[in-house]
């Protein structure tokens, strides 16, 4: 929280009404938005080098031999270098990795790089790790009233680091909550851990993160019969090569300006004739007022669809109200 700009907090909005799980998970989402796309249109598993905007490298590739030489001559502004040496034309990409990709990898993902604004805003604007423990038990050791175990530590207050000795990590967990109802989920406890202790716990294997947290139940409880946990499950987002964290905030001295820096797609249009919306970015670092949030990063990419259509409609309209030319015969 020492991180998080206060004069912004204000900034993020919530949405009224309650939080719902996803019983098959956020994947379901995912197909549900997926189902209406051709299959052979999708590729996954199909890590990216670099993005080539602003026809940066047509005469390099096109001189390169490659199995889509074939598009080399027809102009496209854009070129999507992949890891495995493929190279995808396009006229429009929508960048949607996370901030903290972008903050370790945005000299490497773009060609050329990108504004001095943009990357100002990424190196500004926070992204945090919050990883979730699922803790599976034989048999519950709460009682059927019991909704969580909240973990009261001795006061902090005087601490003059800002982050708990890597060796006692365990200390950022405050509480376990009781998933319900064990019809679905079996006996299951959920803890939250987030911040540089979510690192550490990452590096941890599960023995040590399993029996970790079953110490500070049996601690916690007074009950030193609770055995450790059958099976442990638990998120990695900050040491995820894909992710580089969770999700973003407004950290000490950035704005919400920062966040619609980010969002601002390339090239700037004021600036070059280049053709416009060559990259556009998305996810909810981009959101100004749903940052962090599902919603936030649904809503960023319905933004940026938005941004096309509008400029294809444009385009169209010119196009239909251009004056006939009739020949007489």
């Amino acid at each position: 929280m020492d991180e998080v700009s206060l004069s912004e907090f204000g900034e993020w909005t919530e949405i009224p009404g309650a939080h719902h799980v996803i019983p098959s998970g956020f994947i379901k989402i995912v197909e549900l938005l997926a189902r209406d796309i051709p299959e052979r249109v999708l590729q996954l598993q199909k890590p990216i080098r670099c993005v080539h905007w602003n026809q940066s490298v047509r005469n390099e590739i096109a001189e390169s031999e490659d199995h889509n030489s074939d598009h080399w001559g027809q102009g496209y502004p854009v070129y999507v270098e992949c890891e495995d040496c493929e190279f995808i034309p396009a006229d429009h990409v929508i960048i949607t990795v996370s901030l903290g990709i972008l903050k370790k990898s945005h000299k490497a993902l773009f060609n050329p790089g990108l504004p001095e604004d943009k990357v100002m805003a990424i190196e500004k604007l926070g992204i945090s790790t919050t990883d979730k423990i699922f803790l599976e038990f034989s048999e519950p050791f709460w009682s059927p009233e019991c909704n969580s175990i909240q973990f009261v530590w001795e006061d902090e207050a005087l601490l003059e680091n800002l982050a708990y000795p890597e060796e006692l990590w365990y200390k950022k967990i405050c509480s376990f909550d009781v998933l319900y109802p064990p019809e679905r989920y079996g006996y299951m406890l959920s803890g939250w851990i987030c911040g540089d202790e979510a690192l550490t716990m990452e590096k941890c294997d599960d023995e040590t993160v399993a029996e970790t947290c079953a110490e500070l139940l049996r601690k916690f409880t007074g009950n030193q019969n609770i055995p450790k946990p059958r099976r442990i499950l638990r998120s990695s987002w900050g040491s995820s090569p894909y992710f580089g964290g969770s999700y973003s905030f407004t950290r000490v001295g950035s704005t919400g300006t920062d966040v619609e820096k980010l969002a601002m797609p390339l090239p700037y249009t004021e600036s070059t004739k280049a053709p416009p919306l060559q990259v556009l970015f998305a996810g909810e670092a981009t959101h100004r007022k749903f940052y962090s949030t599902t919603h936030g990063a649904l809503l960023s990419g319905q933004r940026e669809a938005a941004r096309l259509i509008e400029l294809y409609q444009d385009l169209y309209n010119a196009e239909t109200a251009k004056p006939m030319l009739l020949k007489n015969h």
